[in-house]
C-alpha cells in the first residue's frame, strides 16, 4: 500500500510538467547535441531522429534518473544506431516508474542525410502504461524530424511528435558550432497551449573532460553535467533541478567509436 500510494503521488508530481511526455528527460538536456553534426550521439537522437543521418558507425547508450530523488519515479531507458548506406536505424526501451504503476516505451527509427546539407528521421513508438489493480493501455505515437546543416558551424532542426493521449508537440532549435569542443543550442517547444524554451552549452575542456549547463521554462528547470571520455565510452554525471519539485540526478553511458569534437 505505501508503495502504491508513493507512486500516486510522484504520478501527480509529474503531472506538473506539462509541456513535455512523462517519458522525456529531464535529469539533464539530453538533446543539446541533436542541432549539430559532429556532436550527435545515440542518446541525442532520440530527441530528433534525423540525427541519426550524422552516425557513420554502431553506436549504444544507456541513460538513468532518479526523478526528484523518488525511487518510484525512476526512468531508464536503452538505446543503439545501427549505421546503414546514407543513414541509420535506431530503437530504444524506456521505462518510467514500478512495479505498482509503470510507462513504457519501445521505439524503432530511421534517419537518412539528403545530400551535405539535410538530414531526416521518423520514429514509431509502441507505449503500454500499467497500474497495478487498473490493468493495462496501449497506444502508438509518431515522431518526424529534419535536420538542416546551413554551414559548418551552424545548424536548424524541427521535430514533430504526436500520439493518441497527448496534443501534438512540435520543438524547433538550432546549434552553433563554434569550435569542434564548444557547442550553444537553444529551442522551443510547443505542446497544446504551453510553450517552453530551452538553452544549453557543452565545452570539452580537455580530451578527457567537458562541461555541460542548460536551463529550461515551462516546465522550469535548470542542469548540469560534468562528462568523462575513456577512449570510445562517455560518461555524463549530471542533474536537473526543479524550484519546486527538486533535483533529478542521472547518470548515462555512450559507446561511440567516432567521436570528432577533441581538445589536443
Amino acid at each position: 500500500m505505501k508503495q502504491f500510494m508513493l507512486t500516486l503521488i510522484s504520478t501527480w508530481w509529474i503531472s506538473l510538467l506539462s509541456a513535455q511526455p512523462l517519458l522525456m528527460p529531464i535529469g539533464k538536456n539530453t538533446g543539446i547535441g541533436s542541432y549539430s553534426r559532429h556532436f550527435q550521439n545515440v542518446i541525442a537522437t532520440w530527441t530528433n531522429p534525423a540525427g541519426l543521418s550524422c552516425l557513420p558507425e554502431f553506436s549504444a547508450g544507456i541513460y538513468s534518473e532518479n526523478r526528484f530523488l523518488l525511487k518510484a519515479a525512476s526512468l531508464y531507458a536503452v538505446m543503439i544506431a545501427i549505421p546503414v548506406p546514407a543513414g541509420a536505424f535506431g530503437g530504444s526501451v524506456a521505462r518510467l516508474g514500478n512495479s505498482a504503476w509503470h510507462q513504457q516505451q519501445l521505439s524503432g527509427a530511421y534517419g537518412r542525410s539528403l545530400g551535405r546539407k539535410m538530414g531526416i528521421g521518423v520514429q514509431f513508438n509502441y507505449e503500454t502504461t500499467a497500474a497495478q489493480g487498473a490493468g493495462t493501455a496501449s497506444s502508438f505515437s509518431f515522431d518526424g524530424g529534419i535536420l538542416w546543416h546551413c554551414s559548418e558551424k551552424l545548424h536548424a532542426g524541427l521535430q514533430v511528435r504526436k500520439s493518441a493521449s497527448e496534443p501534438v508537440m512540435y520543438s524547433a532549435g538550432a546549434g552553433f558550432e563554434a569550435s569542434p569542443d564548444f557547442l550553444l543550442t537553444a529551442g522551443v517547444i510547443s505542446m497544446g497551449a504551453v510553450t517552453g524554451v530551452k538553452a544549453a552549452a557543452y565545452y570539452r575542456i580537455v580530451r578527457a573532460f567537458a562541461l555541460e549547463i542548460g536551463m529550461a521554462s515551462r516546465p522550469a528547470y535548470n542542469n548540469a553535467s560534468v562528462i568523462f571520455y575513456l577512449r570510445s565510452l562517455r560518461i555524463d554525471i549530471a542533474a536537473g533541478f526543479h524550484p519546486q519539485l527538486g533535483i533529478t540526478p542521472s547518470t548515462s553511458l555512450i559507446w561511440q567509436p567516432s567521436t570528432p569534437p577533441s581538445t589536443e
